[in-house]
């Protein structure tokens, strides 16, 4: 933290190429400190900011070579472990993103990983079967006579109200979005969408993007799969769709989606709620 004249400033290493979600965050801040997008306000004199938000993986290596930062040597180790930067994750393993490296934990640190399965119900088995159709969406096929399309439906009808609700809202969301916005594809994908006989047009340009890529909308209904385009992931697709719902991915991350501010509110609720209750401090 930086104090200046009755100012607090927390510094956050956060980087926007992560994630679109991240970087159109960034680039949406309406009330940056004098103008600067990496500087938002918290609450009264307290502020945060992210003054590496715009560099990527190699910029962050290269700079800890030249200059000799400290980092967390448990980077050493995933390199010994094969992993490229781009891989390598110091984070908590149970979110969406992390299941299937749990197994690097038990490479890597087998003291902990002892300590680990005897407290977390399931770690050994998400270890094992992080990467497989175990986990539900590793390699999914589909059920003889179903579609993406009709299977997601089937498990839409599956689900209790409230919860299939929410999944339709998303989905409604993101077919509109890419039928009457557009997301930001690279030339090459575009190229490869027209080759391969998708009707898509496209839309301007993407502010979402990194490097401005064009915007795509689908002329066409959403397609069941896109099995056959290898430039990209992110197109939609039922498949996908269908994903979400495997995956009890409730926010539609897999897809693009972050939390909306009711959603961050009501997060924030639970929290405040149950912040000094015995145990909680712990989990």
């Amino acid at each position: 933290m930086i104090h200046q004249d009755k100012k607090t400033v927390c510094l956050l290493g956060i980087r926007a190429d992560e994630s679109l979600q991240r970087y159109s965050g960034f680039l949406n801040k309406k009330y940056g400190y004098k103008g600067e997008c990496w500087i938002s306000k918290q609450f009264k004199d307290v502020w945060a900011a992210s003054p590496l938000y715009d560099w990527s993986t190699s910029d962050v290596w290269t700079a800890y070579y030249q200059f000799g930062y400290p980092y967390n040597k448990l980077y050493d180790l995933y390199y010994k472990a094969g992993l490229k930067p781009g891989q390598m994750r110091v984070a908590s393993p149970f979110n969406d993103y992390a299941k299937d490296s749990l197994n690097l934990y038990r490479v890597l640190e087998p003291e902990t990983w002892v300590k680990l399965v005897g407290r977390v119900q399931g770690a050994n088995f998400a270890a094992i079967y992080g990467k497989t159709k175990a986990m539900g969406y590793r390699s999914i096929t589909l059920p003889q006579g179903y579609t993406w399309e009709s299977y997601t439906r089937f498990l839409l009808d599956t689900l209790p109200p409230r919860l299939r609700s929410n999944y339709i809202k998303k989905f409604r969301t993101s077919m509109e979005f890419w039928h009457q916005t557009g997301g930001g594809l690279s030339e090459e994908a575009i190229q490869e969408l027209l080759e391969k006989g998708y009707k898509i047009e496209r839309n301007g340009v993407s502010n979402y993007t990194l490097d401005k890529k064009s915007r795509v909308i689908f002329l066409q209904k959403i397609p069941d799969d896109t099995d056959d385009i290898v430039s990209t992931k992110d197109i939609p697709s039922w498949k996908r769709m269908c994903y979400c719902i495997l995956k009890n991915d409730h926010l539609c991350r897999f897809m693009g989606f972050g939390l909306r501010r009711r959603e961050q509110d009501r997060v924030d609720l639970i929290r405040r709620k149950y912040r000094g209750v015995e145990g909680w401090n712990d989990v």
